[in-house]
């Protein structure tokens, strides 16, 4: 069995065009490969995405508290909400 230093001269020693052919077959076949990796990962991402359901969105209220209790909300979109409550509400 040859060594991998004796095929790179072999390589070496064969016409221009075909080592020229050999790369490109290699560099196609590298590219086709990783293409069809990136493809496959879309597939993989898709498949483990969550959607929300019902149980996920409403969860009971924890010692009396209300559900929201535990999110914080800065004082400007409080202030808008409120805005357009009162908007709603006249």
């Amino acid at each position: 069995m040859k060594s991998f230093r004796e095929h790179l001269e072999y390589w070496r020693n064969e016409p221009e065009p075909r080592r020229q052919r050999r790369a490109l077959f290699i560099a196609f076949s590298f590219t086709t490969l990783l293409f069809i990796l990136w493809l496959a990962s879309f597939r993989l991402s898709a498949s483990l995405r969550v959607t929300p359901t019902v149980e996920m969105t409403t969860r009971p209220a924890v010692d009396g508290a209300s559900p929201a209790s535990g999110q914080v909300a800065s004082p400007g979109i409080i202030a808008r909400i409120k805005a357009g409550w009162e908007t709603i509400v006249k």
